[in-house]
């Protein structure tokens, strides 16, 4: 995977040769750090940035990291991406991306890379997303995501989402297939974004945890962000 993202890495550098780039970057802060359910702040705040660049034909590249907490030794997360997005028609457009996780000065080598395919119809968004050696543990995972956004004004929206993990990796680690929520509000007020998020699970075994290092108890998440 990691020969994939050097080519795609590649193709973005060629092609900004010969396009346009639009570049922005994104400041945010929230009260935990939830990914697909789960806590990797260990339910405490995370300040997030994103650096991105963005090319006329669809080629698009960045970086994104946030501070961690798995109760040793990561404290960071950095995670790289590529990818190309278009229309099909009017209504419907997709997303084709590769992203790689990484964990500067972790003691364990946590680093995988990670393909994603999504689908846009009007507001509803399909996720796809497929490692073959998720968190470099050599099992795989599978995530399918569905969203749904639902203007309420033009500044304020409803935001609807399910998402499915599954794979030999979440048998692994105890926690098996599970299936992860959230409903939420979000808007924009004087150049900032802002979302107050209600998250909750299917998680119910052993490995359930409510506090300390990946927390998944149902939880109310707030952020703000300002992109420039």
């Amino acid at each position: 995977m990691k020969k994939i993202f050097t080519g795609l890495a590649a193709a973005m550098a060629l092609t900004s040769t010969v396009q346009a780039a639009d570049v922005t970057g994104t400041v945010s802060f929230t009260n935990d750090y939830r990914f697909r359910g789960i806590s990797q702040s260990a339910g405490d705040p995370a300040v997030q940035g994103s650096l991105d660049v963005g090319f006329d034909n669809g080629v698009y590249a960045g970086i994104w990291g946030s501070n961690v907490d798995f109760d040793d030794d990561a404290k960071l997360e950095i995670d790289y991406y590529v990818g190309f997005a278009n229309d099909i028609n009017d209504d419907l457009s997709y997303d084709v991306s590769y992203g790689f996780y990484t964990y500067p000065g972790y003691n364990t080598d946590a680093e995988y890379g990670e393909l994603a395919l999504a689908l846009y119809y009007g507001d509803v968004g399909f996720t796809m997303a497929y490692s073959d050696d998720f968190f470099n543990s050599g099992e795989s995972a599978q995530y399918f995501g569905l969203d749904y956004s639902y203007g309420i004004t033009e500044a304020v929206s409803l935001d609807l989402h399910a998402g499915y993990s599954t794979g030999d990796y979440w048998g692994k680690v105890d926690i098996d297939d599970y299936q992860d929520y959230s409903v939420g509000i979000s808007g924009s007020v004087v150049g900032l974004d802002l979302s107050a998020t209600y998250l909750f699970n299917s998680i119910d075994n052993a490995e359930e945890v409510d506090k300390g290092a990946f927390r998944n108890d149902n939880t109310l998440m707030l952020s703000v962000s300002r992109t420039f």
